[in-house]
């Protein structure tokens, strides 16, 4: 054979071999990426893994910790240099990575111990190498040598030419210092020739009058602020003389007659404004505007110093506030003007200053600054303007002025149930008498009904006996405030019963809520149904005699009764988590913040602080549902001289009057029950236990009946019925054995009646 068929041979097997090479190489290049990027994908992402990825992800977590996110970088740019064809020895590779994922570990376990709380880890390696570097030269050495073991990885893994970038830092340093020495020369050499010519100018030129040269200079004039006053709208209502005459039984009272009426709807007379006081001062809201013209100038005069370009662009003046906004001037940040906070309160020699920052809707910062000489906020005035006398809504609340000095008003409706906290003597109680006026002056004590609940006897007592006044647990003739804590759990459940009621009701209605249902009870010639607020003068007492009871009610009320028209009113002077507990905050999205003592106090009511730079006496922060920051509001007075004389007219008007909407309720299959939903087996039963383990308590009830509620019942029922009672100041039960004995003997001797029918809704409501 001739030589050149053997060469042409041998050249084909080694291109095939060639070929082969080359296609495992470029398998080996797929497989690799692959692994990479399900490295990167387990290692950096929380998705699905499956039982390879699991067991991988953490067996590198718990050796390298989270440097182990490291692996895959690695991985990709040794995989891209060897595709490069460029010469990237895997040996170096391996060495240079094992290096610095070693040594970033032993860094993390470094940060470790700085921040303990963190969930920093540097793995198993990190530890022992951090450790045993420790062992030998220190905490400090162990952070060096594992800084310099980090660099020479990284120099093995990337060939980093150090002395390069090294020279040409050096090089940069030195050209920028350079630039600076020759721009500070030449700079200095221009002042000197600047003030040579001003010298020779002014040696040519005559001297002129001081006057003549003050006014040809320049100046920078400013806009004067806008002062953005109220305009004062008032409503005339009818005077009490007018009312008076139209409906004579108004001025007739109770007393003259010797007997306790009820009131007639059809003769019922609301309140007269002219038992309120009028408004005081000259009707001029804020200070006046020169007042305002001088503050002004040393607002901006403060700001000036600290080198800060702003101006003052608009004044709202309020009765006890005044708010300046302060709109910076371009490349001015409104950090720096904030930050400067106790340098303004300092320079306008006010004792607190709030700041909005910025106002919503504009490029400003508002600045709340105090008046010298505040104006009271009277309840007139509120109920004579526009936003309560032509408000449209059902339950409409005046509540004050805001910091602009603009009438301040609430819908009911839309709280639908509201926390109002503050310090003692912050003007908690005026606030709720202002609410419980609003509602008097608005509606007749058919239309709405009042569950005062006052522990402290001292602030609803005031409206005793006017026909507002509901407690579910009793009559209408025995009704009167709740002062005791047993007595307003009882009464809190009762309503529970009442809502439930209102709820069946209402289904077989076919309504969604009391406004739907009053409409089809028009058209229908029935009853309609009143709304119900419950108000509550100090929760703290309530939630330490009785939390579990109150709390439960509460909850339930918040959840349901804002369809059913019953709205809660919780007053509390201890803002603190054991009374405003999570339950009760999270069922109550209106707040009503006042002066309190510390920002944890204002980030209990409000999850913010502020309340805590109030100036007390009214100043408080409204938190609606609807509004994302608080509205500063200065509430209205209400005197106690303003209250009695309404509080006398709607007495003279006659007594509380309301059907009983809780009855006994039978069912064909039980025995009879009780008023709180309790039957006679259930009594038996709780009779009996008490007997036999000479004791009494909720968990005993709660261990045999299998729930809290139907212990806190029990226990209600029980302490009515008079089988059990608590003595003043004394924490424990007393139980009164042969009431339980007689008890037990009439309860085992009542027939059992299977004829009892399913009462009606005109039977159960009417």
């Amino acid at each position: 054979m001739p030589k050149y068929y053997y060469a042409a041979k041998k050249s084909k097997k080694k291109t095939k071999k060639t070929s082969s090479l080359a296609w495992m190489r470029t398998a080996l290049y797929i497989l690799a990426g692959a692994v990479c990027l399900w490295l990167f994908c387990i290692l950096w992402f929380n998705i699905s893994k499956g039982p390879a990825g699991e067991a991988a992800a953490t067996y590198l977590s718990q050796l390298l910790g989270q440097s182990a996110g490291l692996i895959p970088l690695f991985l990709a740019y040794w995989l891209i240099q060897t595709v490069r064809n460029k010469s990237h020895s895997f040996l170096f590779f391996l060495l240079g990575s094992a290096l610095s994922l070693a040594a970033f570990s032993s860094l993390l376990t470094l940060l470790k111990l700085i921040f303990t709380d963190s969930l920093i880890s540097g793995g198993r390696v990190g530890q022992t190498l951090f450790y045993a570097l420790k062992g030998v030269s220190g905490t400090v050495g162990a952070t060096v040598f594992s800084l310099a073991l980090a660099l020479v990885g990284i120099h093995m893994l990337f060939a980093i030419p150090w002395s390069v970038i090294l020279q040409k830092t050096v090089e940069f340093i030195r050209n920028d210092f350079d630039g600076w020495i020759d721009a500070r020369a030449e700079l200095k050499q221009r002042v000197q020739e600047g003030r040579s010519e001003l010298k020779e100018k002014s040696a040519k030129e005559a001297p002129r009058p001081v006057a003549e040269e003050i006014h040809e200079a320049p100046e920078i004039h400013r806009a004067k602020p806008e002062i953005r006053r109220p305009v004062a709208e008032q409503i005339t209502l009818p005077r009490r003389e007018e009312l008076s005459s139209q409906h004579p039984a108004a001025d007739n009272p109770a007393e003259e007659t010797g007997e306790v009426k009820k009131f007639d709807p059809k003769t019922f007379v609301l309140p007269s404004l002219d038992l309120l006081n009028d408004p005081v001062g000259d009707g001029i809201v804020g200070p006046t505007d020169d007042e305002i013209a001088q503050a002004t100038r040393r607002l901006e005069a403060t700001l000036k110093s600290f080198d800060i370009r702003a101006s003052v662009t608009g004044v709202s003046p309020g009765p006890v506030v005044t708010r300046y906004e302060i709109k910076p001037d371009p490349g001015v940040t409104i950090a720096s003007i904030t930050a400067r906070t106790q340098d303004i309160q300092a320079s306008m020699e006010a004792r607190a200053i709030r700041v909005q920052a910025p106002i919503p809707g504009k490029n400003a910062v508002g600045f709340e600054i105090p008046n010298e000489r505040p104006v009271m906020v009277t309840m007139k005035e509120i109920l004579q303007s526009p936003v309560y006398a032509s408000s449209k809504a059902v339950l409409p609340i005046a509540l004050g002025r805001y910091a602009d000095g603009n009438p301040a008003g609430s819908v009911a409706e839309k709280w639908p149930h509201i926390l109002i906290a503050g310090a003692t003597n912050s003007g908690k109680s005026i606030c709720l008498h202002t609410i419980i006026m609003s509602l008097l002056y608005k509606h007749r004590p058919d239309e709405v009904k009042f569950l005062m609940i006052d522990p402290k006897r001292v602030e609803l007592t005031l409206y005793e006996g006017i026909p507002y006044l509901y407690d579910p647990k009793t009559s209408c003739d025995d009704v009167d405030v709740v002062t005791d804590a047993n007595g307003a759990a009882k009464s809190l459940q009762m309503l529970v019963k009442v809502m439930e009621k209102r709820l069946q009701i209402m289904q077989l209605a076919k309504v969604k809520n009391i406004e739907g249902y009053n409409q089809w009870a028009k058209q229908n010639n029935e009853e309609k149904m009143f709304y119900i607020f419950v108000i509550i003068d100090e929760m703290a007492d309530l939630m330490l005699q009785t939390k579990a009871s109150i709390e439960d009610s509460i909850q339930r009320l918040a959840q349901m009764g804002r369809a059913l028209g019953i709205h809660l009113i919780l007053c509390t002077q201890r803002p603190s988590v054991k009374v405003v507990t999570g339950v009760i905050k999270a069922n109550l999205p209106s707040r009503i913040a006042l002066q309190v003592a510390s920002s944890i106090d204002s980030k209990v009511i409000l999850d913010a602080t502020g309340a805590e730079d109030l100036l007390g006496k009214g100043d408080m922060l409204y938190q609606s549902t609807s509004d994302k920051t608080p509205l500063r509001i200065q509430g209205a007075y209400v005197s106690e001289k303003e209250i009695k004389a309404v509080a006398d007219f709607l007495r003279a008007q006659g007594g509380p009057d309301y059907p009983v909407q809780i009855v006994a309720e039978h069912n064909p299959n039980q025995r009879p029950q009780d008023g709180l939903g309790t039957s006679p087996e259930e009594l038996t039963q709780a009779l009996n236990l008490i007997k036999e383990r000479r004791r009494v308590s909720q968990d005993l009830l709660k261990a045999h009946f299998g729930s809290s509620a139907r212990a806190t019942n029990m226990l209600s029922v029980l302490e009515m019925k008079g089988y059990i009672s608590k003595p003043e100041g004394s924490n424990r039960w007393e139980i009164h054995y042969e009431m339980i004995d007689q008890a037990l003997e009439e309860l085992n001797s009542l027939p059992y009646d299977k004829n009892y029918q399913e009462e009606t809704y005109e039977t159960v409501y009417k």
